[in-house]
């Protein structure tokens, strides 16, 4: 018999006994942990949630208005007549986008101004006036817009 063949003939009876014994093989060890360095990355802190802003457009005067047609992101709502003062609240997703607003309004019978703005979050963030003297037949319309940040 010559070397091979009795190397082959030690090793084949142990190599059928392993596969054929029925138990599991042993799983393998887990890795070591890593050793500990000064230069490791900083763990970052959570960033808070961000939180909707609440966007209320305002109509104030006398009078009543024929129409409001305000738009959120392209969005348009309208009302039909309705009296001063006038109130809308919305919500703008805190998604970190500029979203953009408009308040168009058609009013008649005020005398006076007509006065429109935005409040953000509780902070005025746009104003304009509209109208003129007159004996409480005054007619027109007016817009006003702008952007909130996400």
């Amino acid at each position: 018999m010559n070397f091979r063949t009795a190397a082959w003939t030690a090793i084949a009876p142990v190599v059928v006994l392993t596969a054929c014994s029925g138990s599991p093989a042993p799983a393998p060890a887990p890795p070591a942990p890593a050793p500990s360095s000064s230069s490791a990355a900083p763990v970052k802190e959570p960033v808070p949630d961000r939180q909707p802003h609440t966007l209320v457009l305002n109509a104030t005067g006398s009078g009543s208005l024929k129409q409001v047609t305000y738009t959120l992101d392209g969005a348009a709502k309208e009302t039909g007549p309705v009296k001063m003062p006038w109130r809308q609240s919305l919500t703008v997703p805190a998604d970190g986008k500029p979203h953009q607003w408009t308040l168009e309004i058609t009013y008649s019978g005020a005398s006076g101004q007509v006065e429109m703005y935005s409040v953000v979050d509780g902070k005025e963030s746009a104003h304009s006036a509209s109208g003129g003297s007159g004996s409480g037949n005054l007619t027109g319309s007016a817009s006003i817009g702008g952007s909130v940040q996400g």
